[in-house]
């Protein structure tokens, strides 16, 4: 489990590499690269949705916060990497990647987003 600036500190990683990411994916893919295009963009709009997600769970943890909570951000974190780096891999082609990495992540991030809607709708109080 990640503490409250360990999530702070992995949005703001996450942040930075979403936009070197954009930037790199811009010049790497070919122009004629649907395919790989799409899956970069895909990557992308997964890795900044989740980013900002990120920041907002690292701000909801307070003393005192339910102890679940640090858990979606660990979780968070952990699917962002697999799914949406499995996908820049699979893009790029210059890795290659085991086709079960994206589910996998995409798993992670729904019991992300599952354990903080329990941990909001649960008897602690913000």
């Amino acid at each position: 489990m990640i503490s409250r600036r360990g999530i702070a500190l992995s949005a703001a990683l996450s942040g930075l590499l979403a936009v070197i990411l954009a930037a790199v994916g811009s010049h790497i893919l070919p122009q004629d690269g649907a395919e790989a295009q799409k899956l970069w963009a895909t990557a992308l709009q997964i890795h900044m949705f989740h980013t900002v997600a990120l920041l907002g769970i690292a701000a909801l943890i307070q003393p005192g916060s339910p102890r679940l909570m640090p858990w979606s951000g660990s979780l968070m974190t952990l699917g962002l990497v697999f799914f949406s780096g499995s996908l820049y891999l699979r893009a790029s082609g210059f890795v290659p990647v085991p086709g079960l990495l994206a589910p996998l992540g995409g798993l992670l991030l729904m019991a992300a987003w599952l354990v903080l809607i329990i941990t909001l709708i649960g008897k602690n109080r913000f």
